[in-house]
């Protein structure tokens, strides 16, 4: 999971470089995904019928990418442990 949380970071770090190039703004596109993002999260949520885990436990927040590499991982059948 370090692995593919790594080659992950460099693949934002590598979209913030070719956004600054552009000349389009980080702060306006963060906040525009973070936006987004927070809705579909809740959204998501009320059609499963279960709050987010983060309610009970701010730990979850940074658990939450970890977990979802190694969804990806089991998909891909990419072993782990």
């Amino acid at each position: 999971i370090l692995v593919g949380m790594f080659l992950f970071t460099l693949l934002c770090l590598k979209l913030v470089i070719i956004l600054e190039h552009l000349g389009i703004s980080l702060l306006w596109t963060s906040l525009t995904v973070f936006v987004l993002a927070w809705i579909g999260q809740f959204w998501g949520h009320k059609i499963e019928g279960a709050k987010p885990s983060f309610f009970k436990d701010l730990q979850f927040l940074l658990v939450g990418p970890a977990w979802i590499m190694g969804f990806i991982y089991k998909k891909l059948g990419i072993p782990f442990k």
